[in-house]
């Protein structure tokens, strides 16, 4: 026979135990890493693309302001959120010439939360999750007199 003191305790722990594996689930949306008040553009070339879950991210190499070649990752969205607006893994090559937007490393080193992507034809990747934290591209208009 079980004593009810010791199923208790055994059903807290459990729920302990759950609460504690669902915390880095939580955590793992924070953007705590990323200056998500300024964003900043670059243009360079995809040095390799990983389309995966949770995140996807891309590695571009571009020129710094000091005219030296830099390597950058920027994380994105997941891959439902690119196949939402109709990209595919077969969509991004190594070598393509591409424009990105995103909000910076806090720590200052090259990289960031990816708020854009916009392709050789084109077409844009806009991330909804970071994009929708992106300031406005331009001040409002005051309001008329």
């Amino acid at each position: 026979m079980i004593h009810r003191p010791i199923v208790h305790r055994l059903g807290l722990s459990v729920v302990a135990v759950a609460a504690l594996a669902a915390a880095p689930a939580f955590a793992h949306h924070s953007f705590n890493a990323y200056d998500m008040s300024k964003i900043e553009t670059v243009s360079g070339a995809i040095k390799e693309f990983r389309w995966g879950a949770p995140h996807s991210s891309v590695v571009l190499v571009s020129v710094d302001k000091g005219g030296q070649q830099q390597t950058m990752s920027l994380i994105s969205g997941s891959p439902l959120a690119f196949s939402k607006q109709g990209f595919a893994p077969r969509d991004f090559h190594r070598g393509d010439k591409v424009t990105a937007t995103y909000h910076p490393n806090t720590a200052g080193t090259p990289g960031g939360a990816l708020a854009s992507l916009t392709l050789p034809d084109g077409k844009t990747y806009k991330d909804a999750e970071v994009g929708a934290a992106a300031p406005p591209s331009a001040p409002a208009a005051p309001a008329g007199n």
